[in-house]
């Protein structure tokens, strides 16, 4: 194809240092969506990177403490902060978890302390979160729930300082009770947190500053980008240039940063590090069928819909006498067909008809011959070598004159027609004028007017059904999918 004047290109190949600058923004660009991804998953995530467990049920989970706990360095840039009474909870059981593991008693003094602290600060933080944290509320019904199974008691209140009494915990209970505390409670009281809120009333977080270099890479990118276009097209304006770029502009947005993966799969294929074109041809191959079904149904419908609205009309015998000759403003075009038929049907029956003459032949002595190979002789005759080649014989002649005939007779016809012949186009005229008339005056009886328009209408909707339930089925996508399939395939392309 020609390209226009104002894409006129300098002949310069890429560069192989352009080649590695595309390749390298490819690996930039996943890694920033990477982070775009992670960053928008961590709040809902949280659970899992403080505790780098994966649960499977309330008694077994899959632990990931190779895992670095990254939650104390992105808690600061998401503007998160660890709730003041949960941390302290911690503390006091991080201390009780200490002194038993360095040998204290349950009898010893500061055990017993520790003990009673980290009661009352349970039941302070359970009965302070909801009000405090309402998106907590599951987690604080989540808590009860393992106390109620664990202490077997009605009240959360009774059953922690049932798990925590002196009575309840012998030394020998001790680390298993720990056990219990460490992993069914401390993960979901360690989960709790709350938001810092700036002064324009919505959530502090400093996201922005760990992708604005990479806005800034993305930006020289586009800028070269553009550079490159006006060299290669020196007459391209310097909007139209930018304008080629538009698929980068949410790489440079701060909001909607998902919209990213379009222009970095983009990026991707371009860089060839994946191969994203069969894909590609998938997805275009089932819009452009489900495009076609959806067009060829509208096309349908309308079309159903104006025959309708035609016979439905209060005046349709009137519109069915315009049909008539004598009522027609359009003159000049039936004169034009007139002459198209007057032209191209002789031109068949008196040229293209009998420069055929052998093929027919051929084609009506095979007939014939078949026709005689069917009937029933005896057995004796069939194998006569005399009679073969007698009905060979027949077979020739009788397709010859038969053809002869056909062709004779549509030359005189073709002949015939070539003629303008005004008396017989008057009275053809007069029949179909005729004919339009009597249906009309049969049409003027209300009655029958009413039922053929009821009963007309009811078959083009029946007709209508038939060809929705036909085009929303699947085999009607899968068949024009495959006829593209098979177009593909026998497409040359040229090399």
């Amino acid at each position: 194809m020609a390209i226009p004047r104002w894409q006129e290109r300098n002949q310069e190949s890429e560069s192989v240092s352009w080649k590695v600058w595309e390749k390298l923004l490819a690996f930039i660009a996943i890694i920033n969506l990477g982070w775009i991804l992670f960053d928008i998953s961590y709040i809902p995530l949280r659970s899992f990177w403080l505790n780098r467990s994966i649960y499977i049920t309330n008694s077994s989970s899959i632990s990931l403490k190779w895992i670095p706990n990254i939650t104390d360095a992105y808690d600061k840039i998401k503007g998160i902060k660890t709730d003041e009474k949960s941390k302290e909870n911690q503390i006091i059981f991080k201390a009780l978890s200490k002194e038993i593991k360095n040998g204290d008693r349950t009898e010893s003094n500061l055990v017993q302390q520790l003990l009673k602290q980290y009661e009352s600060s349970t039941i302070d933080l359970l009965k302070s979160l909801p009000s405090r944290l309402p998106d907590s509320v599951n987690k604080v019904e989540t808590i009860k729930t393992h106390l109620y199974e664990r202490s077997e008691e009605s009240n959360y209140i009774i059953g922690i300082k049932k798990l925590l009494s002196k009575n309840y915990i012998s030394n020998d209970q001790l680390k298993s009770e720990l056990l219990f505390w460490e992993t069914e409670i401390l993960p979901l009281i360690r989960t709790n947190y709350s938001r810092i809120i700036n002064q324009n009333g919505t959530y502090m977080q400093s996201s922005w500053k760990i992708d604005f270099p990479f806005q800034i890479l993305f930006l020289i990118d586009i800028i070269l980008s553009i550079y490159k276009t006006k060299r290669k097209f020196p007459k391209i304006k310097l909007s139209n240039a930018i304008l080629k770029r538009w698929i980068d502009l949410p790489l440079l947005l701060p909001f909607m940063r998902l919209l990213r993966l379009i222009p970095i799969t983009e990026r991707i294929s371009k860089a060839k590090l994946i191969q994203f074109e069969p894909i590609r041809a998938v997805i275009s191959q089932w819009v452009v069928a489900l495009v076609a079904i959806e067009i060829i149904e509208i096309l349908t419908f309308r079309t159903i819909d104006s025959i309708q609205n035609i016979i439905r009309s209060p005046i349709l015998p009137e519109k069915i006498r315009g049909l008539c000759s004598y009522q027609s403003i359009q003159k000049k075009e039936t004169s034009e067909i007139s002459d198209f038929i007057r032209i191209w049907v002789p031109l068949l029956l008196k040229k293209i008809g009998p420069n055929m003459r052998p093929q027919l032949i051929s084609l009506f002595e095979h007939a014939i011959q078949r026709s005689l190979e069917n009937n029933s002789f005896p057995k004796v005759l069939k194998n006569n070598k005399i009679i073969e080649i007698a009905e060979s014989t027949i077979s020739i002649q009788m397709a010859s004159s038969l053809v002869d005939t056909i062709i004779e007779w549509s030359k005189n016809t073709g002949t015939e027609i070539s003629k303008k012949d005004i008396v017989l186009e008057a009275l053809a005229l007069k029949v179909i004028d005729r004919f339009w008339e009597e249906i009309a005056s049969s049409l003027e009886d209300d009655t029958l007017l009413k039922n053929s328009q009821f009963l007309l209408t009811s078959i083009l909707e029946e007709f209508k059904l038939l060809s929705l339930n036909e085009f929303t089925s699947q085999d009607s996508m899968n068949k024009v999918i495959s006829e593209l399939d098979d177009f593909n395939s026998k497409r040359n392309f040229p090399t």
